[in-house]
């Protein structure tokens, strides 16, 4: 009763446990493998003569808060009938020269999805370098996998996200029908990003119907010609962020040409302005009226971007091209700077931003990819190399 006990507390499909040990910290199995025979590689007979034998400790999954070693008698067999000697065991759970289980590796996996690499090697007595192998062994094919999927692409984002900011930027590609991570890139400049989807199949760039990006001319450039049959698209949330950067620079022209105590509510408002009006309670409603009696200049900029939010919602490309002329005309006749600056971004980059409204592809899913890689790079206090970011953002979104 006691020896079954022994093997379902190990639990693994190719090692039998014989002993367990236990001391303060740890559980320690004695075991060897549960067949005592193998087949020859060379003349394919089964042999059951032994060669030689060693013991190798193996970590294991922790049990209840303590370390797991498996103290494991590996044996090397000899063929009778060819005379080959030194044939290794093979093990389903336990990858060939390896120290750890297959599963110990997944387990340390997903252990640094919420963790630094350091803390889970303190927690679990090994090296930095021991985990970070772990990792690597874990997600290197996960990574492979999903970059295979390309041939079922349609469409695709490109958003940048920083390393380093303002030093170092990376570039995320994403899916946004399937809203699944493609890959991550270590470098944003237009010539590598233009070799890269190169790489890719011809018929694989053939199929892509659609680019969702931002307005950053390489990557404008990028997508002429690497895709020159897609659509490309201008993200929407970036639309409404260029919205309330020009709202916020009208609110602090304003906020100089008043009072000290006025100014310090136009300080305070500038989170307030740029929230959606739909999401306003109605104290909310009370503060902005206040403030727009002092200011009908911020008024009129808040109502401007509000009437671009709404122009977002429209569903049909020749309804939303008539009221982003409307739009036009009144950013002319509110003679607010800002505005017209951002005015004359959109213009330059109408075409790609009514695509939009024919094939509604956002780049929601990517924007959700990067605040994941800002959460990332806080657990790791810093991730600088890309290569190793781009394994922990796989890791952390993929399932195994």
């Amino acid at each position: 009763m006691q020896y079954n006990n022994i093997i379902k507390f190990l639990d693994l499909p190719d090692i039998i446990a014989t002993e367990i040990i236990s001391t303060e910290d740890r559980y320690i199995f004695i075991a060897e493998a549960k067949k005592n025979h193998i087949v020859c590689p060379q003349c394919g007979n089964i042999t059951n003569k032994i060669h030689d034998t060693k013991w190798q400790n193996i970590r294991d999954i922790p049990i209840r808060g303590k370390l797991v070693i498996i103290r494991l008698l590996k044996k090397r067999y000899r063929c009778p009938y060819c005379h080959k000697r030194g044939i290794p065991e093979k093990y389903e759970s336990i990858d060939k020269y390896a120290r750890k289980t297959k599963r110990f590796d997944k387990y340390l996996a997903k252990e640094t999805v919420s963790k630094d690499y350091s803390k889970v090697a303190r927690e679990n007595g090994l090296s930095y370098t021991a985990v970070n192998n772990a990792v690597k062994k874990v997600v290197d094919p996960l990574i492979k996998q999903q970059v295979s999927k390309l041939s079922q692409l349609k469409a695709i984002n490109i958003d940048e996200f920083a390393v380093l900011k303002r030093h170092k930027y990376g570039v995320s590609i994403t899916d946004p029908i399937n809203r699944e991570l493609i890959d991550i890139l270590p470098t944003r400049k237009k010539d590598d990003l233009i070799d890269y989807f190169n790489c890719w199949e011809d018929e694989q760039r053939r199929q892509i119907q659609s680019i969702s990006m931002d307005m950053w001319r390489p990557f404008k450039a990028v997508a002429d010609a690497a895709f020159t049959h897609a659509k490309i698209v201008i993200d929407k949330f970036h639309l409404v962020t260029l919205m309330n950067r020009a709202l916020d620079e009208v609110r602090k022209q304003v906020q100089q040409t008043v009072n000290n105590h006025q100014r310090r509510k136009f300080f305070q408002s500038r989170l307030l302005l740029q929230k959606r009006a739909e999401e306003l309670t109605d104290e909310e409603h009370e503060k902005l009226i206040k403030l727009f009696e002092l200011s009908p200049a911020l008024e009129k900029a808040w109502e401007l971007k509000e009437e671009f939010r709404d122009l977002l919602q429209l569903d049909d490309v020749k309804e939303a091209t008539r009221a982003l002329k409307r739009w036009y005309k009144e950013v002319i006749k509110s003679k607010l700077m800002p505005f017209y600056q951002v005015k004359k971004i959109i213009q330059r980059w109408e075409e790609k931003i009514l695509n939009y409204f024919k094939t509604k592809i956002t780049n929601g899913f990517a924007e959700g990819i990067n605040n994941k890689i800002k959460l990332i790079k806080r657990i790791g206090y810093g991730v600088p190399n890309v290569m190793n970011l781009r394994r922990r953002v796989f890791n952390a979104m993929l399932s195994y």
